[in-house]
């Protein structure tokens, strides 16, 4: 609660900020991406329920060279990256409850702007076809994140989930984005019958982060989503295109064994 940049004053501190950009919250997609969707929408219900609008960019899912639609669902990332006629997205026009767009191509492109420009660049331009109210779920795998944003310090969401091998693949990627200079943040989701078996994951996943790469991991419980990440969010800076730096201190390391 008392943690620095988040206590119980967070939430209206969010509401009160400018909106002078879109904002951005990563999400490090599973290996079997289907099973974090129920955790994308509980956290897209959260921020809808702090009057943001959430756009889930789904990285692990090709664009459509379709033109049917002009509110990005259809259009996909890539094609909103490419045409400067598209800006303002936040709020799906056919009545769901907020857009979500494919974005496997243009995830690709962005890490190309991001290996030329860096990560603010990138940044800059992943932001820019949404309107300042859209908080962009960016939901992809850590390896992709980690060539996106890396160095940036900002804080992606990591879900631990029921599944076979959850410490396994929670622990790997929580490796892989904390080499690549970012700050993961488990994010448990589980059934009252199985909130026990997850906290396990949760303590096991923590125990080696701190013991084998010196990191002190955060869990942040399903409540607190809404207001963490909106507190959390990168966001285009003033001037240069440059993020927000993220809270966290941030290292950068090589390649490591996955549980050295």
């Amino acid at each position: 609660m008392f943690e620095i940049g988040f206590d119980q004053a967070a939430g209206l501190r969010a509401r009160q900020r400018p909106l002078a950009s879109a904002g951005l919250m990563a999400v490090a997609c599973p290996a079997q991406p289907a099973r974090a969707y129920e955790l994308l929408c509980t956290l897209a219900a959260h921020l809808t329920a702090l009057d943001r609008a959430p756009v889930i960019v789904d990285g692990s899912a090709t664009e459509s060279s379709s033109r049917l639609r002009g509110d990005g669902s259809h259009l996909g990332l890539l094609r909103a990256l490419q045409d400067p006629s598209i800006s303002g997205l936040a709020c799906p026009v056919d009545g769901a409850e907020w857009l979500a767009m494919p974005g496997a191509l243009g995830l690709q492109s962005l890490q190309e702007t991001a290996r030329a420009g860096g990560a603010g660049v990138a940044l800059s331009r992943l932001l820019a076809p949404f309107a300042p109210e859209a908080l962009v779920l960016l939901f992809a795998p850590a390896f992709s994140l980690g060539q996106l944003l890396g160095g940036s310090g900002a804080r992606v969401l990591v879900p631990v989930l029921e599944q076979p091998q959850a410490t396994f693949d929670t622990y790997g990627a929580v490796k892989l984005l904390h080499g690549a200079g970012l700050a993961p943040v488990l994010a448990p989701l589980a059934s009252p019958d199985a909130a026990s078996a997850l906290q396990q994951t949760v303590d096991t996943v923590a125990d080696c982060a701190q013991r084998h790469l010196g990191l002190a991991l955060d869990a942040w419980p399903v409540h607190t989503w809404g207001h963490r990440v909106q507190e959390a969010a990168l966001t285009c800076a003033p001037r240069a295109g440059q993020a927000r730096p993220a809270p966290a201190a941030t290292r950068t390391a090589g390649a490591l064994p996955l549980w050295s």
